[in-house]
């Protein structure tokens, strides 16, 4: 009898242990979820601000294609 008591005693150890290894694992998940969700949102930030860059260098050199159409004309004017 105290080999069958000591053998249910182990197992409701076994089985607590399952089920706290079960809730850390479920909350390493949800922790992860949100992980991926603040990656996704950094990704998209990301590319908002690639697209801006490149938007900014098209007007930087058209800007600059500008500035020496003007200097070409005052060099030919003067």
């Amino acid at each position: 009898m105290d080999l069958l008591k000591q053998l249910e005693s182990k197992m409701q150890a076994l089985v607590q242990q399952r089920n706290q290894l079960k809730e850390e694992l479920d909350a390493l998940k949800a922790a992860g979820a949100v992980g991926d969700q603040e990656l996704q949102s950094l990704r998209a930030r990301l590319e908002e601000a690639v697209a801006e860059k490149t938007a900014l260098e098209k007007d930087r050199e058209a800007v600059k294609e500008q500035v020496a159409s003007i200097l070409r004309a005052l060099e030919a004017l003067g």
